[in-house]
């Protein structure tokens, strides 16, 4: 009898595996489709002795999450915000005098071509500065669509005297995303100094006038770990393929990319984006196999990064309907590489899980994502410890560029989202949120910050694909960052604490 029983308990307990399996993907930090057999020391110009024999890596699967197509038929809540985004977007960008980009970004093949592409030409050659830009309402229409309208103030190219005109928008859903489909202005205005810009009764986006910043610099980003990688510039202009590896950087100075390589020959190398010929600048700086998510030191002398010897994903145990997530392992180190002196330096961590390291830009402490979340190490004095109140699904930390906060991305629920938080751990604030109510919740990961840490880029699969967002440093105006114009590139999120993005000047 008591055979039987145990029978029956074990039985309950593997059908009830087989029908929790599976759920959110999760990071771990083998999602790179390569077999491994063995380590080779990693070097630079002194030898250095490491294990050499590294248990076999079977391929994983690359799994990316897409959230259900919205319905244009129904007004809801995540098509407002998308359609918004848009709008945001395009007014932005127009504020920020990027015609060209602006058509290409936000409106469909059919209004480039027609009216609405003329409209913006015009403005470009107006003569007149666009000095203030006021969104007034947002409307949805009968016909299944949004119509936007928005304030234009000029001014003479003299300084001297001002006119207004009110843009409106009409949007189209097409390819699962909201796209301008035509715009109307009226005629300009003049106004006297003391005229006010007409008022209207805000609808449910409505902001406060301003002009945005533009955004400057340059993007390194990684199409899939161990595929292609490109360059941009951070208006969306100069897109160009540099090379293939993994998690690229940009160094301090931003004159070169560092990025490992998981095919031979293995390694961590440099690459001078600005050469005419990149692959043939590349310079392996460390020799091993399994290498990933390279740091730089502050001046630009020294790199970290990772290697691990295996690892797991997580899995779900569940017993008579109560299931519980166990996290994913693995075994590694994490290395310090001298470039000017070839001196590596594994560094004495508590962590049998040691992934995704950033290098304070004022200090010399390492956070990087450990056993139980995220974790620091000074350099200096060998000290380690870890931040109260984090989770240990906290992730991908990247510090701000004055060293004063860290952006990072962890599990809320059933989705990933962007935090931030003070260099002590305090301060903790959730900086994008998905709707918890969708059947598959998109989710937000991979942050990387501006040069002037003004603005955080990070990677979103909110529209189905993955794509390049970008929002304020306190979560504000979250936008595509280059609109549909990457979409062709295939770009995914392969859960394997993958850096993806660099921003720098």
């Amino acid at each position: 009898m008591r055979k039987l029983i145990v029978l029956f308990i074990a039985a309950g307990l593997l059908a009830s595996l087989a029908a929790c399996a599976g759920g959110m993907p999760t990071p771990t930090p083998t999602a790179i489709p390569l077999a491994v057999t063995a380590t080779p020391s990693p070097r630079l110009t002194q030898p250095l002795v490491i294990p050499t024999e590294v248990a076999a890596t079977s391929p994983s699967i690359a799994r990316t999450a897409t959230p259900s197509a919205t319905r244009p038929g129904v007004s809801s809540e995540l098509n407002q915000r998308l359609a918004e985004r848009t709008v945001q977007g395009f007014l932005d960008q127009l504020a920020a005098g990027e015609t060209a980009s602006t058509s290409d970004l936000y409106l469909t093949e059919a209004a480039k071509q027609g009216r609405a592409g003329q409209l913006l030409s015009q403005l470009t050659g107006s003569g007149e500065q666009l000095v203030e830009v006021t969104l007034l309402q947002f409307l949805w229409r009968p016909d299944s669509t949004y119509e936007a309208q928005a304030d234009l103030r000029w001014a003479g190219s003299d300084g001297s005297g001002s006119t207004s005109q009110t843009m409106t928008l009409y949007l189209i859903y097409q390819q699962g995303l909201w796209w301008i489909d035509e715009i109307v202005l009226s005629s300009p205005q003049p106004e006297s100094p003391s005229t006010k810009a007409p008022t209207s009764t805000p609808g449910p986006a409505s902001a406060p006038s301003r002009q945005p910043a533009r955004l400057a610099g340059k993007l390194v980003f990684q199409a899939s770990s161990g595929g292609d990688i490109y360059v941009i510039q951070a208006d969306g202009s100069g897109l160009r393929r540099l090379t293939d590896g993994l998690d690229p950087a940009w160094s301090p100075d931003g004159s070169q990319i560092a990025f490992t390589r998981w095919r031979h020959p293995w390694g961590v190398y440099l690459i001078d984006s600005e050469s005419s010929d990149p692959v043939g600048s590349e310079v392996r700086v460390v020799d091993a196999i399994q290498l990933k998510e390279v740091a730089w030191s502050p001046d630009g002398s020294q790199i970290a990064v990772t290697i691990n010897y295996s690892s797991s994903e997580s899995f779900t145990i569940c017993f008579f309907g109560f299931c519980f997530t166990i996290p994913p392992f693995s075994f590694g180190q994490m290395w310090t590489a001298n470039l000017d002196t070839g001196y590596l330096l594994s560094l004495p961590l508590d962590d049998k899980a040691v992934h995704a390291p950033t290098w304070s830009p004022t200090t010399e402490r390492i956070v990087y994502a450990g056993d139980q979340g995220l974790a620091w190490i000074d350099l200096d004095s060998m000290d380690k410890g870890r931040f109260e109140g984090g989770s240990v699904w906290d992730t991908s930390p990247t510090f701000s560029p004055n060293g004063q906060r860290i952006a990072f991305m962890g599990r809320v629920h059933n989705r990933w989202e962007v935090f931030v938080m003070n260099t002590d751990g305090t301060g903790r604030q959730q900086l994008t949120q998905s709707d918890p109510k969708l059947q598959d919740p998109p989710s937000n990961v991979a942050p990387a910050w501006s040069p002037d840490g003004q603005h955080i880029a990070f990677l979103s699969n909110r529209d189905g694909l993955w794509r390049i967002y970008v929002m304020n440093a306190d979560g504000s105006r979250q936008r595509p960052m280059f609109g549909a114009k990457l979409d062709s590139l295939g770009i995914r999120y392969e859960w394997a604490t993958e850096r993806v993005l660099s921003w720098a000047r």
